[in-house]
């Protein structure tokens, strides 16, 4: 197994394109990071200039997770391009069954691809991330990481990612023809970040929903002492919008997802880049709040209750701690990885390689 471990990582040192990925993530986000530096440092009011900088800690600390954190959606289909180039060449070029011949098992086989490509991929995301934060120092945009804090949120990004080396890995190694891996591993990459976009949005617990309708019940129990009310009024407002309202059909078909898989964690965690300033919440929080959703649904529809972030703060459902969701995402990846591995394992190890 050692000795197979010394090849393939010998193997991908010695790799032009593993190179030309780490110089890209290396090369992007400083370049990145110099351009948010000249958005927000141009002055046109008198001519062309630059202005210095000048924007608070928590803006800074923003910043470095986004551009910091980047690394999930940019560098999977690249990832998965290296993946396939790489281990496709195994096939074609006789290695696997040289390796064969040499004694050595499948699960060393296998097991020496998933550890290198995995390291690889670990790799290039810690290139990613300090890259960053080198182009946004030299920017002179500046860099915060929440007294370290960041650091647990960006091991737990690099385990998300993992879950699509180790896919990658399993395609690269079932099918013996490149072109049909490059083909679903580049799919798989390009399709994340659009299923992460619609599944993460529907993150909200059923259990937050029970809550919410509860308080708001004691406040249309209060309207109706005050005379603001009656209870036929309160009772068709509850049925009107009850908590079908607030989770239909698609929440009821994409919350499971959510749940089982990590597959939301650029949602939950602001890492779609470029979104996560439009979406206007454009702040590095330490909890996931949901009671935002439910005061804006109240503000724009008819339900009249009166019910305040106030209320909603002691609400254990309402919030979920970045503390909390780290070890929930571990976990998930960390399962599907085994899942994804193991099943990619059966077909290996039963697939004809001469």
């Amino acid at each position: 197994m050692l000795k197979l471990l010394r090849f393939e990582f010998r193997r991908i040192i010695k790799s032009v394109f593993f190179w030309i990925v780490a110089a890209y993530s290396f090369v992007w986000p400083v370049l990145t990071a110099l351009f948010y530096a000249a958005l927000m440092s141009l002055d046109l009011e008198d001519g062309i200039k630059f202005n210095p900088i000048n924007i608070s800690q928590d803006e800074v600390t923003f910043l470095t997770w986004m551009l910091s954190v980047a690394f999930i959606t940019e560098l999977p289909k690249f990832v998965a391009l290296f993946t396939c180039l790489h281990l496709g060449r195994d096939y074609t070029d006789g290695i696997v069954r040289n390796k064969i011949i040499a004694g050595h098992s499948r699960g060393e086989i296998y097991g020496s691809y998933m550890i290198t490509q995995i390291a690889a991929s670990v790799f290039l995301c810690i290139v990613y991330i300090f890259s960053s934060m080198f182009g946004l120092w030299v920017s002179g945009i500046g860099v915060g990481v929440n007294g370290g804090e960041m650091f647990a949120r960006f091991g737990v990004a690099i385990v998300v990612f993992l879950v699509m080396t180790v896919s990658f890995v399993v395609l690269s190694l079932i099918f013996r023809r490149r072109a049909l891996p490059v083909i679903l591993c580049i799919l798989i990459a390009i399709m994340s970040n659009a299923a992460a976009a619609v599944i993460g949005s529907f993150n909200t617990p059923g259990k937050a929903v029970d809550d919410y309708i509860r308080v708001r019940h004691e406040n249309y129990e209060e309207m109706i002492e005050a005379g603001m009310l009656d209870e036929d009024d309160v009772e068709d407002l509850e049925d009107e919008y009850d908590k079908d309202s607030f989770l239909g059909v698609a929440w009821k078909i994409f919350h499971p997802v959510y749940v089982v898989s990590p597959i939301g964690f650029e949602g939950d965690y602001q890492a779609g880049g470029v979104t996560s300033l439009v979406s206007g919440s454009a702040e590095y929080a330490d909890e996931i709040d949901f009671s935002v959703n439910f005061i804006m649904q109240s503000m724009y529809s008819g339900d009249m209750s009166s019910v305040t972030p106030h209320d909603l703060k002691k609400v254990d459902s309402m919030h979920l701690t970045y503390a909390e969701n780290n070890l929930i995402y571990i976990g998930k990846s960390v399962a599907w990885m085994a899942v994804i591995g193991a099943w990619g394992f059966v077909i290996f190890r039963r697939k004809n390689l001469f």
